[in-house]
């Protein structure tokens, strides 16, 4: 591939930036030579970081172009290999999973444990982030012929995988950005960030077919892994979750000791609906005698999962 020099004195990075987004949108014919030409000049400027990431987005655009046919096999194979070199630039370190498949196992035991009404089909795009400050990139593909389940939608699902035992797990790191396509999502970013634990969050609508990209900038407070998947929601099994309760083992009795134990009430309605019980259920540490609904528990926390014993 044959590409001019671009001068010193040439255009700066802003006026690349508007006119190659002028040849990508605007004009219905685009001249291939100098759109590689503006790739190039614009890719090889020097740039702070948040331009950085806006240049990063343009070149998976880059990748998505070659990936349809747009240039010649020598030209695809620059490209591509560019906008490599420039993700590598915008991450710091290359030393991180993009695949999942070492992770399957805790991804369904998070899902199990405190997503019961959810489940997770085909995972797009993958990351593991590690302790302290981490800049991660990954770009995928979403083709049109995409065969999705009924009701399957994008989320971004993100989890602190050190301790697994309560939804602390599930809560976003408070200084790090999560960008799809170099857009914040939802209440995952510093300026607007939901500091409790989360549902997976619908990104549907921030994803286009073709290539994108997901980036996870700040700093880390632990181990975690971070999926694009498609997920549906589905009903739960009462008889399939719930074994049987066991009356814990009651400790010895001081003879010596004054308090005497009378007859206790309890309601037969839910403290969360008021209405009548269809499946009493309580924690296994609660050592209180008044139950709560399944139903009505799964519920509440399939909305905001504390998961925490009534």
């Amino acid at each position: 591939m044959t590409v001019n020099s671009v001068p010193a004195a040439g255009v700066d990075v802003d006026v690349g930036v508007d006119r190659l987004a002028m040849h990508a949108f605007s004009q219905p014919k685009i001249d291939p030579q100098q759109f590689i030409q503006l790739c190039l000049s614009l890719a090889r400027r020097h740039c702070d970081s948040s331009m950085l990431a806006h240049v990063m987005v343009l070149m998976i655009s880059v990748k998505n172009a070659c990936q349809s046919g747009w240039f010649t096999e020598k030209d695809t194979e620059e490209l591509s290999n560019l906008a490599n070199e420039i993700s590598s630039s915008f991450c710091s370190t290359l030393d991180f999973k993009t695949e999942p498949s070492s992770s399957l196992t805790i991804i369904s035991t998070i899902m199990s444990r405190f997503y019961p009404r959810l489940k997770m089909g085909q995972i797009i795009c993958f990351l593991e982030a590690k302790p302290g400050f981490g800049a991660f990139v990954n770009d995928f593909q979403i083709t049109k012929n995409t065969n999705l389940s009924k009701g399957e939608k994008a989320r971004l699902f993100v989890a602190q995988i050190d301790n697994l035992e309560t939804s602390l797990c599930l809560i976003t790191p408070p200084q790090v950005n999560f960008l799809l396509n170099g857009t914040a999502v939802g209440k995952r970013n510093i300026e607007l960030m939901d500091l409790g634990p989360q549902l997976p969050t619908p990104v549907s609508q921030m994803l286009k077919f073709g290539m994108n990209l997901l980036q996870a900038v700040g700093q880390f407070n632990g181990n975690y892994i971070i999926a694009v998947a498609y997920m549906s929601e589905i009903s739960t099994s009462v008889e399939a979750t719930l074994p049987d309760y066991e009356q814990p083992p009651v400790s010895s009795v001081d003879p010596d000791s004054e308090i005497i134990e009378g007859p206790s009430r309890i309601s037969l309605n839910c403290p969360i609906s008021f209405r009548r019980f269809k499946t009493p259920v309580k924690g296994n540490s609660c050592k209180h005698l008044q139950c709560f609904d399944f139903e009505n528990y799964v519920d509440i926390n399939s909305r905001r999962p504390s998961w925490r014993s009534l």
